[in-house]
């Protein structure tokens, strides 16, 4: 099967929010605000209010300010990392196969096991080489029997679906 693409900007971010909707991430940010707040409550002096509503009040807007700096920082880097990559916007030629996924001209395909997981949604499919390593590949320039085999090749070679 031969499938041929090119992501657009916005179809290269909506499949990086895909892959950021990781549970790990959102775990990892909420022990995160646990412990600060768990510091905030073991060290706030309960008989003066106006301590609690400082100490509260920092916090609320400390945890606001990390969500809302890391979200536009994450869009930031994603548009940035589009424009000056030379192969992003570029059209791909992908040739999968039960050998594995042959990307380009590359004479070897990738091999089936050296992915690790993949995660799908209506839109993309995102197979994982590694943590942070993965080909986006658009459901829709795929036709029904297309899209039928490839993820029935996904299902069949790689294990672990991502959460």
């Amino acid at each position: 099967m031969k499938v041929k693409y090119k992501l657009s900007q916005e179809e290269y971010l909506e499949a990086v929010l895909l892959h950021q909707k990781m549970g790990f991430r959102k775990l990892m940010i909420a022990v995160y605000i646990m412990m600060a707040v768990t510091a905030i409550i073991i060290m706030t002096d309960y008989s003066n209010t106006r301590e609690i509503i400082r100490n509260f009040g920092g916090l609320f807007f400390a945890i606001a300010f990390y969500l809302l700096l890391t979200k536009m920082l994450g869009t930031y880097q994603s548009k940035r990392l589009y424009k000056q990559s030379d192969t992003l916007s570029k059209e791909v030629t992908l040739r999968v196969s039960a050998k594995g996924i042959r990307v380009g001209g590359n004479e070897k395909p990738i091999p089936w096991d050296a992915f690790r997981k993949y995660k799908e949604d209506d839109k993309y499919v995102i197979l994982y080489t590694g943590i942070a390593n993965f080909k986006i590949i658009p459901k829709s320039v795929m036709n029904a029997i297309e899209l039928k085999e490839f993820v029935d090749y996904i299902e069949k070679h790689i294990n672990m679906r991502a959460v």
